[in-house]
């Protein structure tokens, strides 16, 4: 299990439920995205192609979808899916839009500037209730801040499957 710090489940395991999340990620890249209709020179309605097919991703959409690559090659997700059983780190599916307590008592909303800072800067933003040695060693083994666009599309995918804002 080379590049997995977590002891999680079983690597095949493990790629599975990273794989639901790309595919999941996808979809919601997709879902708002319908066919729109023309209409013929006779007036009735014509299907034309769907949006996603006839123009390209935003740059938005693209720093999702490649953050979520890097979220299963990365070994992200062996720690941050798979911790509603194990509480190794938080979830990704309910962290973004919530407010957590972080080691120094400081009270913060985990938006996308968060997560850049946090990537960044480790260090700075450890959270109250998770040993913050394996996320350390990670981001050090990633060299995340000689990447800003990595840490920009890490943060793009994690801000985007969070839950939505209320």
């Amino acid at each position: 299990m080379s590049g997995l710090l977590c002891n999680g489940p079983p690597l095949a395991r493990s790629r599975q439920v990273a794989g639901s999340l790309l595919a999941a990620t996808m979809l919601l890249l997709l879902v708002g995205c319908g066919a729109s209709r023309g209409t013929s020179s006779q007036g009735s309605p014509v299907a034309t192609e769907p949006a996603y097919i006839a123009e390209p991703f935003t740059h938005q959409q693209r720093l999702v979808e490649q953050g979520a690559r890097l979220i299963v090659s990365d070994g992200c997700s062996a720690c941050h899916l798979e911790s509603v059983r194990r509480r190794l780190a938080p979830s990704f599916t309910s962290f973004a839009g919530h407010r957590l307590t972080l080691t120094n008592g400081r009270r913060v909303l985990v938006d996308e500037h968060f997560i850049r800072e946090a990537l960044l800067h480790p260090g700075d933003a450890q959270i109250r209730g998770y040993d913050p040695l394996p996320m350390l060693r990670a981001i050090m083994r990633l060299r995340l801040s000689s990447h800003p666009q990595q840490v920009a599309a890490l943060a793009a995918f994690i801000e985007q499957i969070g839950p939505e804002p209320g």
